[in-house]
């Protein structure tokens, strides 16, 4: 229709700037004004008009899509068309029928303390959910998208261009919502995260395809605790630490003692081996006697039943020279 009342405006101007060129006054010579009306012909003005009629007709009668865009068409008399058209050059009835162009490419909606949701207006749209345990978590996650390029016009005809706020943000906030609902706090902060996410997902797929939406991913960026429980954590770790040291200072006590053990056990085998070896062996004492003597000392053999004399002199001397 905007279309419509274009073309009307340009044939408008035109007539005005025509009727306008063929009327005008010459400067009067001798106080007597000399009107001249020059006409154009005919065949001319109508020749203008339709040429300017031919190129915007020519002009409207195209529509060009752009890549990663769905076009739909809409009609005067028969509505939106359930007719999809991919990017390129495509023919359509001027001013009957106009285009609305939908963006295909992969979309992201981020709920988020921080300003990074592009697609909604609010700066804040955290999202806090219950947790199986009682708990209350915020949650930071974006949620990969695409329109699926084939139910576009469904999507223009039954949802319109706000898709987002009508099936992607409620849809997710409350999936979301549910599968954390299933998990303790601790749980999806740590080793069930992954499963989390995958239960979202299998919730809200086919849920966005129903509405002609294509779920591609969803990431769960952060999980925030209340800061009661973050303390309650945080003391429980340091509990937990302490038990494990001493837990570790009780085994290491326990190895020290048990290493204790073997080692007297062994020199006690030891020196009862060696008794046994000197009692089989008692010349191994003389022997180890004569080994441990000092260099100055001096000694002989004597037979057994001999008494051995000892100078006394000499082991005088030998004591000072020490």
């Amino acid at each position: 229709m905007s279309d419509f009342i274009f073309l009307i405006i340009i044939i408008g101007a035109v007539f005005l700037i025509i009727n306008k060129s063929q009327n005008f006054f010459m400067q009067s010579q001798k106080n007597e004004a000399i009107e001249i009306k020059p006409k154009l012909p005919k065949s001319l003005l109508i020749g203008i008009i339709i040429g300017i009629i031919a190129l915007v007709l020519i002009f409207n009668s195209f529509i060009a899509v752009s890549g990663g865009h769905v076009a739909c068409i809409y009609d005067i008399g028969r509505g939106i068309l359930q007719k999809n058209l991919l990017p390129g050059l495509h023919l359509k009835i001027p001013f009957w029928q106009t285009a609305k162009e939908f963006n295909t490419r992969t979309q992201a909606f981020t709920m988020s303390s921080s300003e990074e949701n592009t697609i909604s207006t609010k700066k804040d749209d955290s999202m806090e959910a219950p947790t199986s345990d009682g708990q209350q978590v915020m949650i930071d996650v974006t949620v990969l998208f695409h329109l699926d390029s084939n139910k576009v016009s469904n999507i223009w005809q039954n949802i319109g261009e706000d898709y987002v706020q009508k099936i992607v943000k409620p849809i997710s906030r409350s999936q979301i919502r549910m599968a954390i609902s299933q998990y303790t706090a601790i749980d999806i902060y740590s080793v069930k995260r992954a499963d989390a996410v995958k239960k979202m997902t299998g919730e809200i797929r086919p849920m966005f395809a129903e509405k002609g939406i294509i779920l591609e991913e969803i990431l769960l960026r952060k999980v925030t605790f209340t800061p009661e429980y973050a303390k309650s954590i945080e003391e429980k770790q340091i509990a937990e630490q302490r038990i494990k040291k001493a837990k570790y200072d009780k085994d290491r006590i326990v190895v020290e003692k048990e290493q204790k053990i073997i080692t007297a056990q062994g020199e006690a085998e030891s020196i009862k081996l060696k008794g046994e070896m000197l009692r089989a062996n008692p010349q191994t004492i003389q022997y180890e006697f004569v080994q441990k003597m000092a260099e100055n000392v001096k000694w002989g053999f004597l037979p057994a039943s001999s008494l051995p004399l000892l100078d006394l002199k000499n082991l005088t001397s030998g004591e000072e020279k020490k």
